[in-house]
């Protein structure tokens, strides 16, 4: 049995916030608890608690900040809020100091967000670190769009993800940058999982959808290959990366193929071994409990359950319907 937490980013009105669910060895899915909140978009664990982002509950009452990038008393800003693992002792919902708050890092005391249409980075929702700049893929790519932030696996620095440079920042914890490194122009880098031994980073691009890899050298990336994947449609956008417990497969979701692509992994060489249907449209997000991947299909409103064998998906084996659902954890 396996707990795990399912955000529905919707108004609390239509069944919005996040839902903790018992997964079985057969991939059946018990609700156990819910936590109303309006359009949740994100959330980690950091051991007994939840970080939580919210889209946009706030309506201008940070707007004098100096860290939010073109204020305005009418615009809306993102919030974030903790609380433990079963509900109880809900936070005060803070200010992301940007909007669009889209992914989030936690640990030992330090929470990092990062605001998409903000282009910033943000330490414990008080130090903004913001982007300059813009990439050549418009007009997606017209300003920053800071889409991933997390931690070296020594939890020494501070990884980010912009989608609008096509760049992964690499930052001391206390935001000071240390290096930078470059996907190739207009991929839009969105995600990335790194290796267990630290040296290997794996980054999946929106805009052109594809997989970087990088060497990671402790403080610095290096890229050493990029490889394309197939689609049909032109307008089809990447989404969420995964790597198999054995570090042997990825996994990557990409809308608009409503598919999952699986490549197989050795070092910096990738081979795409399979391309599966993600059972809904749009797969935001997605996750893997040992033999079973869990996917949160936003446009469809329904989150699939596949069965893998040998690291392939083989079969659905349960659907359940929530609202908008964005992450599974």
């Amino acid at each position: 049995m396996q707990d795990l937490y399912l955000l529905s980013c919707a108004p609390v009105s239509q069944g919005g916030g996040v839902y903790n669910y018992r997964l079985d060895a057969q991939g059946a899915l018990e609700k156990r608890a819910f936590f109303p909140c309006d359009k949740p978009m994100y959330a980690v664990n950091d051991g007994d608690k939840l970080h939580i982002l919210l889209r946009a509950p706030f309506e201008g009452n940070v707007a004098k900040n100096q860290n939010a990038r073109n204020a305005d008393p009418k615009e809306e800003y993102s919030g974030y809020f903790t609380c433990k693992t079963d509900f109880s002792s809900p936070s005060e919902i803070k200010s992301t100091l940007g909007k669009c708050a889209c992914h989030l890092a936690a640990d030992g005391g330090d929470v990092y967000i990062v605001n998409y249409l903000s282009g910033n980075v943000v330490k414990n929702c008080t130090v903004a670190c913001v982007h300059e700049g813009k990439g050549v893929n418009l007009p997606r790519q017209d300003m920053p769009h800071t889409h991933f932030v997390s931690f070296s696996p020594d939890k020494q620095y501070v990884l980010c993800c912009d989608l609008g440079l096509d760049t992964i920042f690499v930052y001391d914890r206390n935001l000071n940058e240390i290096s930078r490194a470059k996907v190739p122009p207009g991929h839009g880098v969105r995600h990335f999982v790194f290796s267990k031994d630290g040296q290997t980073v794996y980054a999946v691009n929106e805009l052109i959808p594809s997989v970087s890899v990088f060497s990671f050298g402790g403080k610095t990336l290096t890229l050493k290959n990029t490889v394309l994947l197939p689609c049909e449609k032109q307008t089809s956008t990447a989404a969420a990366i995964r790597l198999s417990a054995d570090e042997t497969k990825l996994y990557v979701s990409v809308r608009g193929e409503n598919a999952i692509f699986v490549l197989r992994a050795e070092g910096e060489r990738l081979e795409i071994v399979q391309k599966a249907s993600c059972g809904g449209d749009s797969p935001r997000d997605f996750n893997l409990f040992g033999d079973t991947l869990i996917c949160c299909n936003e446009s469809s409103d329904n989150v699939s359950v596949w069965k893998t064998k040998n690291g392939l998906l083989q079969k659905q084996v349960n659907t359940i319907y929530l609202k908008s659902p964005l992450c599974v954890l």
